[in-house]
């Protein structure tokens, strides 16, 4: 069983990882920061950690994420494509 086995998406930290990604999203907290969005990813040698901050849910968050990330391949030079994959097999040949 490796490490990525037990993911899980929980409300509160669960570990040092998680812990830290939310203090460090923390200050987002203040009123004058109400409109400011956030991804903290964190990693160690064993296992990494997300926070989202200030997000409706997780997919305004991930859809956030691509945009950047297309961005930043961008400005490397590099193409950046997502192609969505069904859920079945069934859905890959209709």
């Amino acid at each position: 069983m490796s490490d990525f086995d037990d993911l899980t998406m929980s409300d509160t930290p669960v570990d040092r990882l998680t812990r830290l990604s939310v203090e460090m999203t923390a200050v987002l907290e203040l009123p004058e920061n109400a409109d400011v969005q956030a991804i903290v990813f964190l990693s160690d040698a064993k296992s990494g950690g997300i926070q989202m901050h200030g997000y409706d849910n997780v997919a305004d968050g991930m859809a956030a994420l691509f945009v950047h990330m297309k961005a930043v391949f961008q400005a490397m030079g590099k193409d950046l494509d997502f192609v969505g994959i069904p859920d079945s097999p069934e859905g890959l040949t209709q």
